[in-house]
């Protein structure tokens, strides 16, 4: 089932955030509504998009609310033909949509949880991006973030299929990034750190991580905005935290051409011909 509000009306750039059911993707939700922008809700629990709707209709932005699962690429395509029916064509999309499942060594790890993992925090945004790229493309314009975690280059503390599955997004977003040069369309990681929110409920170490270990989630959405504003589309396919200061990364980015991007050092191969 879904729900709209507020037919697409002339002008307003569009938002489509993923897993915008609560925590980190409802905090977005409502700075981008705050911003200005119509925002497209998506998540797979019914009943909490439509308590992400309300808030942001009580900011008076346009939005829709679609239940979905970004890991099903029909899904994931009627999503994005949803919220441009009843928004526009998407602008910004925002992957949040994630799952880490429990904190046990590997062979204590099911194949299930791996499956997951990977499903959601790879695939899920691959079929998004394909879903949304053709208009971003064809519009010259766009901005794609992908929520993303240090955990992806140091795995230690976190489950190892979620660490494995955030690297392999830090390798999707380089990877784009360099296919889309010169195009206008803007990708980047960003982490928006340690957060409360459901996912991380079950730390086994949640008692013992001090109080300064935890970030706001509204942080996290305060850059995600920034991001897309287009002042900081120098940091194109760059791993973006949520506590950076985006001027001076920026700035650093002008001098370090390869900082804060995905580099695996290798020798060369000889190719026969």
């Amino acid at each position: 089932m879904e729900q709209s509000v507020n037919r697409v009306a002339a002008g307003g750039r569009v938002v489509l955030i993923t897993g915008a059911g609560r925590g980190i993707g409802r905090a977005c939700a409502l700075a981008f509504a705050e911003a200005g922008y119509a925002v497209g809700i998506a998540a797979r629990t019914q009943e909490e998009i439509h308590q992400t709707l309300r808030l942001v209709q009580d900011i008076g932005s346009r939005a829709c609310a679609v239940a979905a699962d970004v890991t099903d690429p029909d899904g994931a395509e009627a999503l994005v033909c949803r919220v441009t029916d009843d928004l526009g064509p998407v602008d910004v999309l925002v992957n949040n949509a994630a799952y880490a499942g429990t904190m046990q060594p590997f062979w204590a790890t099911g194949l299930e949880q791996w499956w997951q993992c990977l499903a959601t925090n790879v695939i899920g945004p691959v079929n998004l991006i394909r879903a949304v790229l053709p208009s971003m493309r064809e519009r010259e314009r766009g901005h794609i973030i992908n929520m993303n975690s240090l955990q992806g280059s140091d795995p230690a503390g976190s489950p190892l299929p979620y660490g494995v599955s955030k690297a392999a997004l830090m390798r999707l977003t380089d990877g784009l990034a360099g296919q889309l040069t010169d195009s206008g369309v803007i990708v980047a990681d960003l982490s928006p750190g340690l957060v409360r929110t459901a996912m991380t409920a079950g730390r086994p170490d949640l008692d013992a991580l001090p109080a300064q270990a935890w970030a706001p989630p509204e942080a996290a959405a305060r850059q995600a905005v920034a991001l897309a504003s287009g002042r900081y589309d120098g940091l194109h396919g760059r791993f973006v935290r949520a506590s950076d200061d985006l001027e001076a990364l920026s700035a650093r980015v002008r001098k370090e051409p390869d900082a804060r991007v995905l580099r695996l050092i290798g020798r060369e191969v000889a190719v026969a011909e």
